[in-house]
């Protein structure tokens, strides 16, 4: 028979499960914090559904407040280029979303999108979120992935313009 282990000395057992268990339980602490931490984050960045509104807008009004929706986030997506420093496009974007969210859910609401003669408009809707979320998605690339890089091409630029011979013509 082989000869045991000295690194594993029975009387020493009691101590390792000991050491074990703590370890188990403060990892498990540590995610259960860190998975209620995010819940919450995300709770709070997305607004709730809000029950159909009593007064219900025209069809045609919904159409329009989806178009005028759709307006708003085209229209800040293409300002995320422009932000400096680029590593800060990902807060600005939530920020944004966060506002632009609570007036989708308002539409919804005045929308009545679960009537059936709105199953259309509801797909609007629908899709108007599917696309913010994909936008959000590229924010938080743009400033995590490239955001460093533009930031590093404007710096090179500012210095290069400093230079004398940046405003001489040849």
């Amino acid at each position: 028979m082989s000869e045991p282990d000295p690194r594993k000395e029975p009387r020493y057992r009691p101590f390792r499960a000991a050491a074990y268990g703590l370890y188990i339980a403060v990892v498990s602490a540590f995610c259960l914090a860190i998975t209620i931490s995010v819940t919450r984050s995300v709770a709070a960045m997305t607004p709730e559904k809000k029950p159909p509104a009593e007064q219900v807008q025209s069809y045609r009004e919904c159409l329009d407040a989806a178009d005028a929706l759709w307006s708003q986030l085209e229209s800040e997506r293409e300002k995320l280029v422009r932000i400096s420093p680029a590593r800060a496009v990902d807060r600005h974007w939530l920020e944004f979303r966060t506002t632009w969210l609570q007036r989708l859910r308002d539409s919804e609401s005045r929308c009545a999108l679960g009537s059936r003669d709105r199953t259309s408009l509801k797909e609007v809707f629908r899709r108007l979120e599917e696309v913010q979320d994909l936008y959000s998605i590229h924010a938080v690339q743009y400033a995590g992935e490239v955001g460093g890089v533009v930031d590093a091409l404007r710096g090179a630029f500012s210095t290069a313009r400093k230079n004398p011979a940046a405003g001489r013509l040849p």
